[in-house]
């Protein structure tokens, strides 16, 4: 029996490039240029959200489909948002081998993506008896502050920095069906009242599911990560990836897959070097190991089980913005690789960049108190060697680039905060510190396992 009918309307705002794409990876778009956001995403993600963090998520959505005979049925309607494209994002990758962990030869590629500054208005229908309402409500709006903190994302390459949103607005409109004139205005779609929970939601705090890193600090020395190819004869052999900005300045970013990638990689070196790299690289995700039995199997058969043999991430960056940017051209002579000598007629240039920037992460715990302060205490070790200049980002580290100082890091985990400070060489809260780094010398690889 429903009781009451409570609509939810949220205004989000993309604040990186967004990647929901059809079958032939193309952006999804509606006609007259809109970009399309479906329910089924949205849904999705709120669910899983729920789901990790132990909530009651089957009374809000229903039971799995996978189960035969669900006890509860969806509680709320989830309706699909549009929004206008402001413009298009183009990205080089290669395709990474997911058991060697290097590039596949000949797997180049480029994407496609929807621009940031996407303004969605995002719409839930919450229907139900009048006793469980402020329960099925705080869900959505636990969900919408995990959203706004760039936990909950939308779209694909989520852990590497895209679909991430800010809450701009959020709305709550409620319609009780008894007596009989609530039903009457619901019917006649009569507003009368709107209530602002815009503020709510923002001070909503989150709990200690997830644990988020922050470093501030400045490049040193230029760094260049390419974009896409440079087709203007009077252009730079190649500059660092950014994209054009209202006032045609070059916005100059640092993708979360090349911040992900350099991180991973050191992560993996420290667990070499506490003999648990094996358990460090399950923080990044991988496939799991096969037999020899499996491992002749078709590749038809491999694909098929592909998805329920990989552990996923528990690691998810954003982009980070270089602000205060300076560039400069630099000329160069190639090489000859075989007699070490300068070859003639090839002077080539180059733009890289420098500026103050951010690093954002965030971990998602397993539950096993043991193997999360390992995967803390790994990932601040690492950022710490990113933190000092001993990490090189993008291309041509060889010859200096891409060295980052930082100015200060936090760590937030739950009420507990680590504060470091590299300029001034402290610490606050060293004592929480310690025990992640300790648990990193300790861990004797106790598995992780999910929620």
């Amino acid at each position: 029996m429903i009781e009451i009918i409570t609509i939810i309307k949220a205004k989000i705002f993309s604040i990186s490039p967004l990647c929901i794409g059809d079958k032939n990876q193309e952006p999804l778009i509606y006609e007259d240029e809109m970009a399309y956001l479906p329910a089924t995403s949205i849904a999705g993600a709120f669910r899983a959200y729920l789901k990790s963090i132990n909530k009651d998520y089957k009374k809000l959505f229903g039971d799995d489909p996978d189960e035969k005979k669900g006890l509860n049925t969806s509680s709320v309607i989830v309706k699909d948002s549009f929004a206008r494209v402001t413009d298009y994002d183009r990205r080089n990758g290669v395709t990474i081998d997911d058991r060697y962990g290097s590039s596949e030869d000949r797997k180049k590629f480029e994407r496609v993506y929807l621009k940031d500054g996407l303004e969605f208005e995002i719409e839930f229908k919450i229907q139900g008896l009048k006793s469980e309402m402020d329960e099925l409500k705080n869900m959505i709006y636990l969900c919408l502050k995990a959203l706004d903190e760039g936990i909950i994302r939308f779209g694909g390459n989520k852990s590497n920095g895209l679909g991430v949103f800010e809450v701009q607005k959020v709305e709550e409109i409620e319609y009780k069906l008894k007596p009989i004139d609530g039903l009457i205005k619901y019917l006649n779609n009569n507003v009368e009242e709107k209530a602002d929970k815009t503020d709510m939601v923002k001070n909503m705090a989150l709990d200690n599911h997830y644990v988020i890193f922050k470093v501030d600090g400045k490049l040193t020395t230029p760094l260049i990560i390419e974009g896409v190819d440079v087709l203007d004869s009077n252009d730079a052999d190649a500059r660092s990836i950014g994209y054009r900005i209202s006032d045609g300045k070059i916005q100059y970013i640092i993708p979360g897959s090349s911040f992900k990638g350099v991180l991973r990689s050191r992560v993996e070196k420290i667990g070499d070097y506490f003999n648990t790299s094996d358990h460090a690289k399950k923080i990044f995700g991988e496939l799991k190991k096969k037999d020899s039995e499996e491992d002749s199997k078709s590749k038809k058969e491999e694909k098929k089980e592909k998805k329920k043999d990989r552990i996923l991430s528990r690691v998810f960056v954003m982009e980070s913005k270089i602000e205060e940017d300076r560039i400069a051209r630099y000329n160069r002579t190639k090489i000859d690789r075989f007699t070490g000598g300068v070859r003639y007629n090839a002077l080539m240039n180059d733009i890289p960049v420098k500026g103050k920037t951010q690093f954002n992460l965030i971990y998602r715990k397993t539950g096993n108190e043991s193997f999360d302060n390992y995967a803390i205490g790994i990932i601040a070790l690492a950022l710490r060697d990113l933190s000092t200049e001993n990490m090189a980002l993008g291309g041509k580290s060889g010859i200096g680039r891409g060295r980052f100082k930082a100015d200060n890091m936090k760590i937030r985990d739950g009420d507990e905060v680590v504060g470091i400070d590299f300029n001034a060489r402290t610490i606050s809260n060293e004592n929480r510190l310690n025990r992640y780094i300790k648990a990193v010398e300790v861990f004797e690889g106790e598995e992780g396992g999910d929620e």
